[in-house]
């Protein structure tokens, strides 16, 4: 059994201002953003169906006008999302015609993912039974107590990760993971929190390539550059 894939396109992209009036169709390089993950994905060969969270029927049909330009093998399944990220997962999860093993969840507003990094992410779950693309933390981090922001206290940066996506899961674990989180009214703004807050164990894969995602309008011409880097 190949493993299923959730591409999630339905954010509201409120960080962007006016620069688009949807990131996940605007043209980057001459290609909508959603295009660089589906075609990931669906040329990898990992992935026995591909489920696409889409926000309204608008985009809907915008992204089905892709989907039927690439003529993809893998079948795709789409279905709408819900107000926040945390609904958008549990909608995707439960579309599945046939559920897989593995599921990878994926943001397309990080539009730079690659085969190699879906095959070691897959390798990965299937040894330690979750893995995500992650990156250790960098930047020197400060804390103020909200009230008086000359008032720092570092951060130990030692041992922080920051989460990318994909993120992959075995199906039953992760489909249970977010019925419970949602149940019991979590918020959850990250796949891995859902196994993180039962006590299950998520291998953190390290990604050597730049994998951002798409928030600001600057966002935009940071991708367009590093994607012609890429290329």
């Amino acid at each position: 059994m190949r493993d299923g894939a959730i591409l999630l396109a339905a954010g509201a992209g409120s960080r962007m201002q006016d620069a688009t009036s949807d990131k996940i169709l605007h043209p980057v390089l001459g290609k909508p953003v959603f295009q660089y993950s589906l075609e990931a994905f669906a040329t990898s060969g990992l992935f026995s169906e591909l489920v696409v969270v889409y926000r309204d029927e608008a985009q809907h049909q915008a992204l089905q006008s892709i989907r039927a330009k690439l003529a993809p093998s893998t079948p795709i399944t789409y279905c709408s999302g819900g107000s926040e990220r945390m609904h958008s997962v549990r909608n995707g999860l439960a579309a599945f015609q046939t559920p897989p093993r593995q599921v990878f969840i994926h943001d397309c507003a990080r539009p730079m993912i690659q085969l190699a990094q879906l095959r070691e992410l897959s390798e990965e779950a299937r040894t330690h039974g979750a893995a995500c693309l992650a990156h250790p933390v960098a930047d020197t981090l400060m804390r103020t107590d909200g009230r008086n922001p000359a008032e720092l206290t570092p951060v130990n940066r030692r041992n922080l990760w920051a989460m990318e996506t994909p993120q992959v899961f075995q199906f039953d674990e992760i489909h249970d993971a977010y019925e419970q989180a949602i149940g019991q009214g979590a918020t959850l703004t990250d796949d891995s929190s859902a196994l993180a807050r039962l006590g299950m164990p998520v291998r953190l894969v390290t990604n050597p390539r730049p994998n951002p995602k798409i928030t600001t309008p600057d966002d935009l011409d940071r991708i367009a550059l590093l994607l012609q880097v890429q290329s």
